[in-house]
């Protein structure tokens, strides 16, 4: 990593393998952030800035904080506040590619502490993510798609050209400026006008917009009030 920090295939393939075991986050992983960080620092080029920011974001979002070992809690937190830096700083330079664009949303959220919306961040990069009715509990997924977002409760939706959909009502526009009680959601729908992605800045409107159950009609908020704080 140290003599090739802009090769793409190192980061996710020898570093994520030593890192991420299929479903879990090794222990390790944590020893190991507060050094991949040091990297990209020394190491300023966009690939390993914005790979760093990822990879760390995801670790971070995957794992459970309460595992780290108590000796490398310091480091760590000082690894993933630079970390964040970093992501902010790539999310405010324009990344042609929507699909790098939510990496790095998501990196953000996972570095931020907003774990429910660094998942449906990652369910949007997949093109389906998933919920249920608080009513009456069916599955459903959420769609994203090129001018919004639909929710339908068959299985499989998105590969389903003729699967019964519900458009979402998204959240209304924020014309104010952001200050410091600006939501999670609205400070990454910000950011993503300020890169020119117009499609995610709708999807994350659409997150804090209201959605009907295909299945019982019933009417819900999908924004989670409880995913506020850092």
């Amino acid at each position: 990593m140290r003599e090739h920090p802009e090769d793409e295939g190192l980061w996710w393939g020898e570093l994520w393998g030593a890192l991420f075991h299929p479903g879990s986050i090794c222990s390790g992983a944590y020893a190991a952030i507060p050094h991949v960080v040091e990297v990209a620092l020394a190491h300023p080029g966009p690939v390993t800035r914005r790979e760093c920011a990822v990879v760390v974001g995801i670790t971070v979002l995957e794992g459970p904080v309460d595992v780290v070992p108590e000796e490398f809690r310091t480091d760590l937190r000082t690894a993933i506040a630079h970390a964040r830096r970093l992501a902010l700083e790539e999310l405010g330079v324009a990344t042609p590619r929507l699909t790098t664009h939510l990496h790095l949303l998501m990196a953000l959220a996972g570095l931020s502490g907003w774990k429910r919306l660094g998942d449906q961040i990652d369910g949007l990069a997949a093109d389906q993510l998933e919920t249920k009715c608080p009513k009456c509990g069916v599955p459903l997924v959420l769609l994203p798609e090129d001018e919004g977002m639909s929710i339908s409760a068959e299985p499989n939706a998105a590969f389903k050209p003729g699967a019964q959909r519900l458009p979402v009502t998204p959240a209304p526009e924020c014309t104010a400026p952001l200050d410091d009680g600006a939501s999670p959601r609205e400070q990454l729908l910000a950011l993503s006008l300020h890169a020119g992605h117009a499609r995610a800045a709708t999807w994350l409107r659409c997150l804090g917009g209201t959605a009907s159950c295909p299945a019982c009609a019933e009417t819900f908020s999908l924004e989670d009030p409880g995913d506020s704080s850092r």
